[in-house]
């Protein structure tokens, strides 16, 4: 079956993860988790979003993102693609780093902000990468730590957590402690991965294949929350999506507006109107056709990272015209 679209929408709560190719390791030295992590602090700044929480474990990450202003998809190809081409060069190798594409579930704030930080912040004691609660205080590739204040770090939104165990920082830093305590074992595998309707419903019941088929309807694994949730969430998706048009009537605009022909859109020319015009046909073949990136790279013959670029720019070149 084909996979389905992410729910990508401004404001709202998501846990992200993404694994190492094949379960390979995508964090071998603390350079490669220093290097993320700074990329992640550019990404939330350019994209206007707000981590509260992430963990980083060796061949895979967790990350809570308050999607900003512009789509989580451009924040994680910023950090993930950038990220993979440091790595391929610190360590010397060649191929994908990352398993797929990452993970997005659309998460209920205020029913499943605190056991999501929870959840993420345990992830280093379940996986044996620390024992206990004294080792996870001083494991800085979790923002655990950063919320104690064991480390700093200037990107993570910690007063949003502790802002909801009290007014008073010793006090508030204190019950938090306390509330991930009590949740150490609680968690099961695959807990807060979605289900929408029927983990309201009092949980999965047993494989997809096995539930009746209006519960079938229900079932909806971008999205963790209650029934309503999910059913507001998806009427929302739907409002907001663009009427998709041929790349044909693409092409008719960029020409239009550009003044550049088919054949030097498809070239290798770097004459400059020609390279805008060439970004413009990307984003919006991306934007109004729903093309992937791999079929623009088949079809104009380029890199993964130079369609990305291209994309990037041809949005903000799509700014400055009225298509």
């Amino acid at each position: 079956m084909p996979r389905q679209a992410r729910i990508d929408i401004p404001g709202h709560l998501y846990h992200v993860i993404a694994r190492g190719i094949e379960r390979r390791k995508i964090f071998i030295k603390d350079y490669d988790y220093e290097d993320f992590l700074l990329r992640l602090e550019k990404a939330l700044d350019k994209t206007g979003s707000k981590c509260y929480a992430f963990s980083l474990l060796g061949n895979h990450f967790h990350l809570l993102i308050m999607r900003g202003p512009r789509p989580l998809s451009e924040l994680m190809r910023r950090l993930m693609t950038g990220y993979a081409v440091s790595f391929n060069l610190r360590h010397k190798r060649a191929g994908h780093v990352f398993q797929n594409r990452y993970k997005a579930i659309l998460c209920q704030l205020d029913s499943y902000f605190l056991e999501l930080v929870a959840y993420i912040h345990l992830n280093p004691l379940r996986a044996g990468i620390v024992e206990g609660l004294k080792a996870l205080r001083t494991y800085k590739w979790c923002s655990h730590s950063a919320v104690l204040g064991e480390h700093a770090v200037s990107f993570l939104a910690k007063e949003d957590i502790l802002g909801q165990f009290g007014s008073r920082l010793k006090s508030a830093i204190k019950k938090y402690e306390s509330y991930l305590a009590e949740r150490v074992n609680k968690f099961k595998p695959g807990e807060l991965s979605g289900g929408g309707l029927i983990r309201s419903r009092g949980g999965l019941s047993g494989k997809i294949g096995r539930l009746r088929e209006e519960e079938k309807e229900g079932f909806d694994d971008r999205i963790l929350g209650s029934g309503d949730f999910v059913e507001s969430v998806l009427k929302d998706a739907d409002s907001k999506k663009v009427e998709k048009v041929s790349l044909e009537e693409v092409m008719g605009h960029v020409i239009e507006k550009t003044g550049v022909r088919a054949g030097d859109i498809f070239s290798r020319s770097q004459v400059r109107q020609e390279v805008k015009a060439r970004a413009l046909y990307c984003y919006l073949a991306k934007e109004r056709c729903g093309v992937s990136g791999a079929q623009l790279m088949k079809q104009l013959g380029l890199t993964s990272g130079a369609i990305s670029h291209l994309v990037y720019k041809g949005r903000e070149y799509y700014k400055t015209l009225r298509l």
